[in-house]
């Protein structure tokens, strides 16, 4: 028998058993209703956050293989003793 399996589904079912008593209370008193709001709009902030932080992670190393490509362009270096011609390091 799988334990780790029936662990993660007994606390699977207790969480949502939780969470639908907590969102029954939230519906019956007003200041439930509230917590309940404030909690859910902390839930998305998170989301929100962890979100821009992957994306400008990504946007990072997208412009570091951007840099990449620039630099070695960048550094043709003009040799007299070459009569002039470019070449890369």
């Amino acid at each position: 028998m799988n334990y780790r399996l029936l662990a993660q589904s007994l606390v699977f079912v207790t969480s949502a058993v939780v969470l639908a008593a907590v969102l029954a209370m939230a519906l019956r008193f007003e200041i439930a209703r509230l917590l309940f709001a404030i909690g859910v709009a902390g839930i998305w902030l998170i989301a929100e956050i962890y979100v821009a932080i992957k994306v400008a992670l990504g946007l990072w190393g997208w412009s570091g293989g951007l840099a990449g490509m620039i630099v070695p362009a960048a550094s043709h270096e003009i040799r007299p003793e070459d009569g002039g011609d470019c070449e890369l390091r």
